[in-house]
């Protein structure tokens, strides 16, 4: 018995460890990956009338996901010069969407705005040229508001100025497909929450629930083709599952059901089945189910909130005095981190009912609250978690041919969808084509070659 202990001892010390990450069993994610995120595509090849020669070389790969993987954008806005450029050449390494703080504060309609929105725009700007995604975050909250706002005393002025804000959003940066409408709609009364007068026009229209549906046939009365989002940090709360039902009822149009995972502590990290669970909870609502925003350290986490908070109110002391108090990235937690990741992003992208995940903070620096949140070190050097997620997504989880064929035959394959490039050399010619395949796609893909 006495060495049967010296054996088990140091497993039950190792299963405690939080650095350690059991991987997970992932049954069947692999099959459902294959099922659910590719499909067969047939392509017919249309040449000039003088080719002669039948065979040709075929290459064909997939430059973009039509999955959203994600980032959140917030910190973007802080980096300057260089700084500025590498994060968003490490971003485009391995993403394809990201996500754009406009909270009320930033955007502020009676502040000047000249900076963010030069910001604004270049982001767009360079958003179009790269192919990459955005999503708007978010028209409504709150938190994040300026003052005049959070101390408006004429409620029926305030749902004036928050309409037209809404609106002026939408209008503005008509590129933007995705918003987030109203984030964390079940939280404005929660006791961590700060008082808003936002919260008062909420009680004025009746509550939570008629004043969520208003501003949604408000914003989709400005434009109903937008692909609008309800998120909230905290999924597992019955309440936000009772408030999507409650929009599904009302035959409210949105589109996505966001989820957030900030997992800062050790009771706020997500098992395998929990993550599984919470998205087949509301998978049956029939709405597209996004990952809004992920966070998963490789700083040492803290047991539970309120070992947490007291950390937090630490650091405000000494941001108030001017120095930083930032959580170093430490080696263990750093493998955690990659290995975590890679698990989740496994299972995630493996459910049919999943179209988006988004990490939170691509960086250490300027990393909420101050954990190494980042996929990034500060210097935005790459973590063992970038390099795991970038092989993901762009090496395991991508679609890559060359074969030589017969020009004249169609040509079918089973990938990803998404966009590809491909080029045909025949007779010392190349040929380069594009085509996109998505779940709407019907029948073959007829590219006209010159």
């Amino acid at each position: 018995m006495k060495y049967l202990f010296y054996l088990i001892f140091p497993l039950l010390i190792f299963a405690q460890d939080p650095s350690f990450h059991e991987p997970w069993k992932l049954e069947g994610a692999g099959e459902r990956i294959e099922k659910y995120r590719k499909t067969n595509t047939i392509l017919n090849f249309n040449f000039p009338t003088d080719i002669k020669k039948k065979n040709g070389k075929l290459k064909i790969k997939l430059i973009n996901h039509d999955f959203k993987f994600g980032v959140g954008f917030t910190q973007l806005r802080k980096m300057r010069g260089n700084m500025f450029d590498l994060y968003l050449e490490r971003f485009k390494e391995a993403f394809n969407y990201a996500t754009v703080g406009m909270y009320w504060g930033l955007t502020d309609e009676r502040s000047s705005r000249k900076q963010i929105d030069k910001y604004y725009d270049d982001i767009i700007k360079w958003s179009i040229k790269n192919n990459v995604r955005l999503k708007g975050h978010p028209l409504m909250w709150h938190e994040g508001m300026p003052d005049w706002v959070r101390y408006s005393k004429d409620l029926d002025e305030l749902e004036v100025a928050m309409k037209t804000h809404m609106r002026r959003l939408i209008e503005t940066y008509p590129e933007i497909n995705d918003w987030d409408v109203y984030n964390e709609p079940v939280g404005p009364f929660k006791p961590h929450i700060p008082y808003s007068a936002i919260q008062d026009w909420i009680n004025y229209k009746g509550g939570i629930y008629p004043a969520m549906v208003e501003i949604y046939q408000f914003v989709n009365s400005v434009n109903p083709d937008k692909n609008y989002s309800n998120n909230h940090y905290h999924a597992k709360d019955p309440e936000y599952l009772k408030i999507n039902e409650y929009y599904v009822q009302k035959n409210l149009n949105f589109s996505s059901i966001g989820m957030q995972a900030h997992m800062q502590s050790n009771d706020n990290v997500m098992t395998e089945s929990q993550v599984w669970d919470q998205i087949e909870d509301y998978a049956v609502l029939g709405k597209n189910i996004q990952f809004t925003e992920i966070t998963v350290t490789s700083s040492k986490r803290f047991n539970n909130w309120k070992d947490h908070q007291e950390f937090l109110a630490k650091r405000d002391e000494s941001l108030r005095n001017g120095k930083e108090m930032d959580l170093p990235s430490l080696p263990e937690y750093e493998d955690f981190q990659a290995s975590y990741l890679k698990d989740f992003y496994t299972l995630v992208f493996s459910h049919p009912s999943v179209s988006s995940i988004t990490f939170w903070n691509l960086t250490d620096k300027n990393a909420w609250r101050g954990h190494a949140g980042g996929l990034l070190y500060k210097d935005l050097s790459p973590k063992k978690s970038f390099l795991t997620l970038k092989k993901l997504i762009k090496e395991t989880w991508t679609t890559e041919i060359s074969e030589k064929i017969n020009i004249s035959d169609s040509f079918e394959f089973r990938g990803f969808y998404g966009d590809y490039e491909g080029e045909m050399l025949v007779d010392k010619k190349i040929y380069k084509f594009s085509f996109s395949v998505d779940k709407e796609t019907d029948g073959p893909i007829d590219l006209v070659l010159k």
